[in-house]
């Protein structure tokens, strides 16, 4: 069957670890996730066409899933090393929520690490949060339109993912 994580986890099995973001200009505050929402992490850069192509998706689903009782926040973290280049996209483009910036050389070999992703693996890299804080999926690969009701699923609570992606043909 088809399967939407390349890497799962139960509850409680993989903690979340914050990512040490660096200040990006004209992007205020800090995120406001309520305890019962689940967070979506998405490594991306303004130079990666299927993940600028994505953000449209993101805010789709984040959209669709709120009208069906999901509270879902999605935290792009862009990976970019030109600062101007980022800036003056993000003042063009709409986001699915509000990125944060990390250091590429210097914080993503850890940031990998700690998803649980290969160093070597490419971006986009999805990573779904459980409102516990656990880490629950990890996709190394852009997302597509298709993939939504196996998202649905996940953030339902449906962590019978094997059944639900064996059922998915």
């Amino acid at each position: 069957g088809a399967s939407f994580c390349d890497q799962q986890w139960p509850a409680g099995a993989r903690r979340y670890q914050e990512i040490p973001s660096r200040p990006l200009p004209g992007v205020a505050g800090a995120a406001t996730t309520s305890p019962a929402t689940w967070r979506w992490v998405n490594l991306w850069a303004t130079w990666c066409l299927p993940c600028v192509e994505e953000m449209g998706l993101l805010a789709k689903w984040k959209t669709s899933l709120a009208r069906d009782g999901t509270a879902l926040e999605v935290e792009p973290w862009s990976v970019d090393d030109d600062e101007a280049r980022l800036t003056e996209f993000l003042r063009d483009t709409p986001m699915p929520g509000r990125v944060r910036w990390l250091r590429a050389q210097a914080d993503l070999p850890a940031v990998l690490d700690a998803l649980g992703a290969d160093r070597s693996a490419a971006i986009p890299i999805h990573a779904l949060v459980d409102p516990a804080g656990d880490l629950r999926c990890l996709r190394v690969g852009a997302v597509h339109d298709e993939d939504y009701g196996l998202v649905k699923a996940i953030l339902a609570g449906g962590w019978e993912v094997e059944a639900i992606q064996s059922g998915a043909k």
